[in-house]
């Protein structure tokens, strides 16, 4: 497929775990941009080798100060991280659906308009019935939490700027992500963090909650590398939607088994009540026939790799 040249890329939300990861694979890309703006509210300062970054402290929901930033760096090319996934409704409709508004909003008065890629999550499918459902991009929406209804608002309302002719877009719902630098907070890195403090001696077990379920898996450096090129592949893409995903269900008990077994030792584990969730999705796995289809994505790192270089990332020094 030939590549579309992209002299200048504006990323948000350079300072989250997707985030970090895009920069290192479009910087490393042989089809590498010019520029490389980088948008986010907490930017952090750029690597000594980062020559094509300019980083911008900006506050999406500002509408103003997003204007602003698109009229004087005019990209060519967006993909939009930004985002929320806490509880509070209001705080994910403005930093979700109002901020990607912004967005385009200023992205459609440019001359020419950039293509972009709009970000969202599995979530916006809620509950799949039974076992071993693959979901489409077709499958009904069900989204259960104000993150997911938020992101489903931003998608729509993001394809009403592409279908109306104002700006190229594309969506993507990503599923699970794993990978160096995940959140502890989530599945597995707060299994791994946990491990870490047994061998460090800060902790006695771990504690873990629903471990019955089953999750799709993809590593954030094959996700991100699904997204430089679906931004940069001459393929038509505009107004589509499509999963990110491995195709590949995999056990949360296998997950702990394989993070258990980087500890060279019995470790002890306790089922702790307070982490189950009340609306735990039971098993979802992403359809990726269209991404394939459209940019030959094939994974390449599988979740046992992703996993060890988690682990050697935060593993105690003996």
């Amino acid at each position: 497929m030939t590549p579309l040249p992209c002299q200048t890329v504006l990323v948000t939300g350079v300072a989250g775990f997707l985030g970090r990861h895009l920069l290192n694979t479009i910087e490393n890309s042989p089809h590498a941009p010019d520029r490389i703006i980088a948008l986010d509210s907490r930017p952090r300062a750029p690597a000594e080798n980062a020559t094509r970054i300019t980083r911008i402290n900006c506050d999406l929901t500002d509408s103003d100060t997003t204007a602003k930033i698109i009229r004087e760096t005019r990209p060519d090319g967006i993909i939009h991280l930004a985002g929320t996934a806490v509880a509070d409704p209001l705080t994910c409709f403005n930093v979700n659906t109002r901020a990607a508004a912004n967005l385009l909003e200023a992205a459609g008065q440019l001359a020419g308009p950039p293509r972009v890629i709009i970000i969202g999550t599995a979530a916006q499918y809620g509950i799949t019935a039974g076992n071993n459902v693959i979901v489409d991009e077709n499958f009904p929406l069900n989204p259960l939490t104000p993150y997911a209804l938020s992101k489903t608002m931003q998608e729509r309302w993001a394809l009403h700027y592409a279908r109306t002719g104002r700006v190229p877009l594309c969506c993507v719902r990503i599923f699970n992500t794993i990978g160096p630098g995940q959140s502890p907070n989530l599945v597995p890195a707060t299994f791994l963090q946990q491990l870490a403090d047994v061998l460090a001696g800060r902790a006695e077990e771990i504690s873990v909650g629903n471990t019955t379920t089953q999750r799709d898996f993809t590593d954030v450096r094959d996700v991100t590398e699904a997204l430089w090129k679906l931004l940069t592949t001459d393929c038509d893409t505009n107004e589509q939607i499509f999963n990110v995903a491995s195709g590949r269900a995999v056990k949360i008990a296998d997950l702990l088994d394989a993070c258990l077994a980087l500890a060279d030792r019995e470790i002890p584990v306790r089922h702790d009540p307070a982490r189950l969730k009340a609306a735990d999705v039971p098993v979802i796995i992403g359809n990726n026939e269209k991404l394939r289809s459209a940019i030959d994505f094939s994974p390449a790192i599988d979740w046992q790799q992703s996993l060890r270089d988690m682990w050697q990332e935060i593993k105690p020094s003996k």
